[in-house]
């Protein structure tokens, strides 16, 4: 459930606590708030008692249906004993843990056990997810779309419950073109403080690098001279990882991206003094 502290001060200046319920006949388990406690030393004793007793029924409920996960106890064991185990793009990683913190946790309001989970409870869930902003509602799919086909594997469900990704809005990456007056501004910040990537900036703002070109670099695709600079590499992710591949490749550009050019001179200057 939230996983935010489960003892609080409420806006009427009296104590809460937050509890998890059983709910034998639905086989679902609901997060209950209860207000207007006068201390905080008396919501925190009922806390505790209410939570001591939620355990206890939640394990005759998983006992009794021989299910050992609620969705949400499997999706935090699916992320740190499975999805780690085989991803290895740490972009990926960070992302889909904000994702399970900052969207999935706070909008669980009722936790089914595991094989009761379908499509409209995930809809659901995805839904109110999308208030936060927008493109939520697909990285939440795309993520539990792979929680999903792992329980489908293991047989916890008969099919994949969840909804695809494609029905859900993907966030389109666009490309910011600085006018001159921000440009100024940028060029002003960097050179007014010590930026290690001074050049790296000026290589994708006046040359048209990407990054994985810059990446790529190395000393001898410049000359000094000449002022000119070879692009004939890149490094990128490893996408064919073994137990014992490098994460990143540095690759040889195809052909029709190969090329050299003479740079601007305050770009040959920093390419000489890096």
């Amino acid at each position: 459930m939230n996983r935010t502290e489960d003892v609080f001060l409420s806006h009427e200046h009296l104590w809460s606590y937050r509890t998890r319920t059983v709910d034998p006949k639905s086989q679902t388990i609901r997060s209950v708030t209860h207000n207007g406690i006068l201390q905080r030393s008396t919501a925190e004793t009922l806390c505790e008692e209410a939570a001591r007793i939620s355990t206890k029924e939640l394990v005759e409920l998983k006992s009794a249906n021989h299910c050992p996960f609620t969705f949400n106890e499997y999706l935090s064991y699916y992320f740190y004993k499975i999805y780690l185990a085989y991803n290895c793009s740490k972009n990926e990683i960070i992302r889909n843990r904000w994702v399970i913190r900052n969207l999935i946790d706070p909008n669980i309001t009722t936790d089914p056990l595991l094989h009761n989970v379908d499509a409209k409870y995930l809809k659901d869930l995805i839904n109110a997810c999308k208030a936060y902003c927008e493109g939520t509602e697909y990285a939440v799919a795309k993520l539990l779309q792979l929680f999903s086909d792992d329980i489908w594997k293991h047989g916890e469900v008969s099919c994949n419950p969840a909804p695809s990704p494609a029905a859900y809005k993907k966030p389109q990456t666009t490309v910011l073109l600085y006018t001159s007056e921000r440009l100024k501004i940028f060029l002003n910040a960097v050179y007014s403080s010590s930026c290690p990537h001074r050049l790296e900036f000026l290589l994708a703002l006046f040359c048209g690098l990407i990054t994985g070109e810059i990446l790529g670099l190395t000393y001898k695709d410049f000359t000094p001279c000449t002022r000119v600079l070879e692009i004939h590499h890149q490094y990128i992710k490893n996408k064919q990882l073994s137990p014992d591949a490098s994460r990143y490749i540095y690759k040889q550009l195809d052909t029709e991206r190969i090329r050299d050019f003479q740079v601007p001179d305050f770009i040959g200057e920093e390419l000489i003094r890096r």
